[in-house]
């Protein structure tokens, strides 16, 4: 039950953290000014044509929470205790693999 529940939460930090504006990207505009942006992770990885991680992330988190309301609610089979075992291993993986993608893409303007 306790792993339901932290499941649940971390699933829930993990959007708001992707969500949150944590990078800041410059650039040379044509008239010579410096613009800033200041950007959240998912905005960075659209910018960078890498939508898939996004929607990785997004059936991750799905199936994991779908699968703890269901142990929560007095499912006890062996199989969704296993699925949702995985698919937050999974969201956590992606969560990973999306802060260092992201910690290093760059947008270019033109």
């Amino acid at each position: 039950m306790l792993m339901s529940i932290l499941s649940i939460i971390a699933n829930i930090v993990f959007f708001a953290v992707l969500n949150m504006n944590i990078y800041t990207d410059r650039a040379m505009m044509p008239n010579g000014e410096v613009r800033q942006w200041h950007r959240s992770p998912f905005a960075r990885l659209s910018i960078a044509d890498q939508s898939f991680l996004i929607w990785l992330q997004m059936i991750f988190a799905a199936v994991s929470i779908i699968s703890s309301i269901l142990f929560l609610l007095g499912v006890r089979e062996k199989v969704i205790k296993t699925i949702q075992l995985v698919s937050l291993a999974g969201s956590a993986i992606v969560f990973i693999i999306i802060m260092i993608f992201t910690s290093d893409s760059h947008a270019n303007y033109a």
